[in-house]
């Protein structure tokens, strides 16, 4: 066998298939050599999947009485594209029972993005800890500089604690990047896994590492210029970027493979942020914004404002998770090969949250109020569940929090430290504040799993609003109806955000955005008066449309509903008339008995 001591070679994806092949012949000469004087394990299959989006503990796979865990990390671990920023990845091979780095780890590394192969090779640490240095290039070649250990010829660092260097196109532009990791040997150089008769057995990791690939984009209005910046964490965005200001509304899109097959075989999160300066007060002078995405209204946990991270700034933060893609992906057109985004501000209708997610490390926290009548100056008992936003499964272990509450002006009137969910579940007692609007916040810092040891590997941060006084209903998830796939209107109802009660007053009118479509629909004959009238009625009922006080007139026999309700209905759902005027229709249906309030 030929060792180089010192290796500065090109490589070729097409190169590739004949590598492999040469270590496959090196395996098996290897494990006969070495049969009499190595012990040759046979693992469990088992594919560990990881969707962190800069580092994380990737799950355990079983190797004799050992879970083999690794833990990767990108730094820095938020990663920008054309950032001048060198990355480095580190990877640490451990026992997850014990937490003792495991030796002599040889593991084939494979990067792919959206399936093109970026980079693979054989590697080795003597040690179980190793870093690479990426030097992102523009080229299809991939670069190593690093030098070979003698018994797979993998690449190992030249000294000690070098980095192995990678030339190549890694990290070069935003999107996901996968790495895939298959494992050849533990504990001793020549301790390779038996793959003769199963190469499946071979212990498998994948973890998908996220760079943010970061556009500018002008916006101008009424003369003046403003400049906003998107952050797609999921793929570079198209140049369409447009902003509408007869609308005050922003939009572009992104390209997204929607076939059913590939969304379930493998993790998806898709994070887009948005930057809107502050002094473009038009757009940002309110708490409520309006987003959707291929027509699916995203509200709720899925659209986060945040106005106090960046002094000059509002953050919107789209997060969408494997379940509400696969959910949109069952009625998308076919031919679809965009997520199509739109952003614009709205009236002021903020909502009590009873479920939020973290902008980054994918944890999800569900909010359970008691009482759910929210009063001011009164104590209410705050139910915190904990879950993975993949896959909307309960987190396996105890979550390490801090929670914040701010007011309005982002100031703090609440702040508690090193909260413990003990298997994922928490209750705080909250002494409320006065009538009002507030940020909640919570910090995940780690989760403590059966092992008994802290993952840091995944924390963020979840924002979620408090509206005082508000009435709290229960999480029921979201329901899709209508017409999907590129409509202007909302194609997808997110109802597990809790309804907002304003202050007793009787002139003041309150209707969700998404209730228009209703009335579109009602007056496309796309749905009846009956189940029209009997909607609006819940919806008056449970306090998601506040009216003016109106006097409850008893229904005649035979009475309908007039026609100019239902054409005032469809004029207000194309924003011909205003709140008013249509609400001045319901209150005529409340009047002669159609609608019960």
């Amino acid at each position: 066998m030929q060792i180089k001591n010192r290796a500065n070679i090109k490589y070729e994806p097409e190169h590739t298939a004949k590598q492999v092949l040469q270590l496959k012949k090196l395996f098996k000469l290897s494990i006969f050599a070495f049969l009499l004087v190595s012990v040759i394990f046979s693992s469990l299959p088992r594919n560990a999947f990881g969707d962190g989006f800069a580092m994380e503990n990737l799950p355990p796979a079983s190797v004799g009485n050992r879970q083999v865990q690794v833990f990767i990390k990108l730094n820095p671990t938020i990663l920008y594209s054309n950032s001048g920023v060198q990355p480095t990845v580190f990877f640490r091979w451990f026992d997850a029972s014990t937490n003792q780095t495991l030796k002599h780890i040889s593991f084939f590394l494979t990067v792919t993005k959206h399936n093109q192969l970026l980079f693979r090779e054989l590697l080795h640490t003597h040690d179980g800890i190793l870093n690479m240095e990426i030097n992102p290039t523009n080229s299809k070649k991939w670069e190593v500089y690093a030098d070979h250990e003698p018994i797979l010829n993998g690449w190992v660092p030249d000294f000690g604690d070098d980095p192995i260097v990678v030339n190549g196109p890694i990290f070069n532009e935003g999107g996901l990047y996968h790495f895939n990791i298959q494992m050849f040997s533990i504990d001793y150089d020549n301790n390779i896994f038996d793959t003769t008769d199963n190469p499946q057995s071979i212990p498998n990791f994948d973890a998908y590492l996220s760079v943010g690939d970061v556009s500018n984009h002008d916006l101008t209005y009424n003369g003046n210029t403003y400049n906003s910046t998107v952050i797609s964490y999921y793929d570079k965005i198209n140049n369409d970027f447009n902003f509408d200001p007869s609308k005050l509304q922003l939009s572009y899109s992104m390209p997204f493979d929607w076939n059913m097959t590939r969304l379930a075989n493998q993790p998806i999160f898709v994070h887009e942020e948005i930057h809107i300066p502050k002094s473009f007060k038009d757009f940002t002078n309110t708490p409520t914004y309006t987003a959707t995405m291929n027509g699916y209204q995203i509200t709720g946990r899925r659209l986060i404002v945040d106005p106090y991270t960046s002094g000059s700034t509002v953050i919107a933060h789209i997060l969408l998770n494997k379940i509400d893609i696969q959910s949109m992906a069952k009625d998308m057109p076919p031919g679809t090969d965009t997520m199509n985004f739109t952003l614009a501000p709205a009236k002021p209708n903020v909502q009590t949250s009873n479920s939020v997610l973290t902008d980054f490390g994918g944890w999800g926290i569900k909010l359970g109020w008691n009482p759910t009548q929210i009063t001011a100056n009164s104590q209410n008992s705050l139910k915190l569940s904990f879950f993975d936003a993949f896959t909307e499964k309960p987190v396996n272990g105890d979550v390490h929090y801090n929670m914040k509450m701010l007011d309005s002006g982002g100031n703090t009137i609440l702040s508690k430290s090193n909260l413990v969910a003990k298997n994922a579940e928490d209750t705080q007692s909250l002494n409320l504040p006065g009538n009002g609007i507030y940020t909640m916040q919570m910090n995940i810092t780690s989760v403590v799993g059966p092992t008994g040891l802290p993952d840091t590997s995944r924390t963020g941060m979840a924002r979620g609003n408090l509206v005082i006084p508000s009435t709290v209903t229960a999480d029921t998830g979201v329901v899709a109806i209508g017409n999907q796939g590129g409509s202007s209107g909302s194609g997808l109802v997110q109802t597990n955000n809790q309804t907002s009660t304003p202050p007793n007053n009787p002139t003041q009118i309150v209707i969700p955005v998404w209730v228009k479509n209703n009335a579109k629909w009602w007056s496309q004959n796309t749905i009846d008066d009956s189940t029209f009238a009997s909607g609006i009625q819940y919806l008056i009922k449970q306090g998601i449309i506040q009216i003016p006080a109106t006097q409850q007139g008893q229904a005649s026999p035979g009475v309908q509903i007039p026609q100019w309700v239902k054409t005032n209905a469809g004029w207000w759902s194309s924003g011909q008339i205003d709140d008013q005027t249509f609400v001045a229709g319901i209150q005529y249906l409340v009047k002669i008995g159609i609608i019960t309030v």
